[in-house]
């Protein structure tokens, strides 16, 4: 009997990380027609994703959540083998991947009364899934038992949270995330958003009239969370999420990993591209900074 991971698409851990470290990763679909979907970054690559919406920036893709059936598929082995299940979702605030699996949860009960399943609402999405996963990796490595593993998820996750900012209000526009009105006002103006993700929303963070000012308001933000709020750095996984463009993502990285230093940072700041079930709805220009507290901080 083992305690088991499982997370979804909208998590960027990379491919052969999730392997190395036994993690199960139930992928979304993804569409440029509506009509043909496939398993991100199993039928199309992240890097070709972010080309096409270059290519074709008239031409809004799609993402169309796990059905029951993929989770069941996932997790069945797993019950059989006795094992203890962690399935870790993306936001139910933006979208019903959790419901999915909550669904399969019920279904797989009801053939299987003992099993222990945990479908835990991260509250996160994309850097910051991602640290929830590594902070679990390191938990069950570290052989804490499932519900104590449980618990401290539930600590950790409602803390967690993204500063970020996009180039354009486009996608978020015919995404629904933001009021047509206002939003077509702030692309009328070439306004650069601030955007913060906390406890599975998002809001407002500002706005900037440029690029440049745009990422330097990301770090302000940061900035103030550590000396304005009185939190400590070395509590918290920090890391970086770009979208398409990588030399931008490295500088970007750079200046993070330069402030994170002058705070007192003592850890290494991964880098990790932004995949096709989050630029969906923000567009190939996202890049930003997460903050997951630490299971043992």
């Amino acid at each position: 009997m083992a305690v088991k991971i499982i997370t979804d698409g909208a998590c960027d851990l990379e491919t052969e990380f999730l392997k190395r470290h036994d993690v199960s990763r139930i992928p979304f679909y993804v569409s440029f027609d509506g009509e043909t979907y496939k398993k991100e970054k199993e039928e199309i690559n992240v890097r070709d994703f972010y080309q096409r919406m270059i290519d074709e920036p008239d031409v809004y893709p799609r993402t169309s959540l796990p059905a029951v059936n993929d989770y069941i598929t996932v997790m069945e082995p797993m019950i059989k083998n006795g094992d203890e299940v962690i399935c870790i979702c993306f936001t139910s605030h933006l979208s019903g991947a959790y419901n999915s699996a909550c669904n399969a949860k019920m279904i797989l009960e009801e053939d299987f009364p003992d099993a222990r399943i945990s479908v835990i609402n991260s509250l996160c999405a994309t850097v910051t899934q991602a640290s929830i996963v590594g902070e679990v990796i390191q938990m069950r490595d570290a052989g804490l038992a499932y519900d104590e593993i449980v618990a401290h998820i539930d600590r950790i996750k409602s803390d967690a949270k993204i500063f970020f900012t996009i180039d354009s209000l486009d996608y978020l526009i015919h995404g629904g995330r933001i009021g047509k009105l206002t939003g077509k006002a702030g692309s009328a103006l070439k306004i650069k958003p601030l955007i913060i993700l906390n406890q599975g929303e998002i809001s407002s963070g500002g706005i900037a009239r440029s690029r440049k000012k745009s990422m330097a308001k990301v770090l302000d933000i940061m900035r103030d969370f550590f000396t304005k709020e009185n939190h400590l750095i070395n509590d918290y996984v920090v890391n970086v999420g770009y979208g398409y463009n990588v030399d931008e993502g490295k500088v970007f990285h750079e200046k993070v990993v330069n402030l994170a230093k002058e705070l007192g940072y003592q850890d290494e700041i991964p880098c990790m591209q932004i995949g096709a079930t989050i630029a969906v709805h923000t567009g190939p220009g996202a890049i930003g900074v997460g903050l997951t507290p630490k299971y043992n901080a």
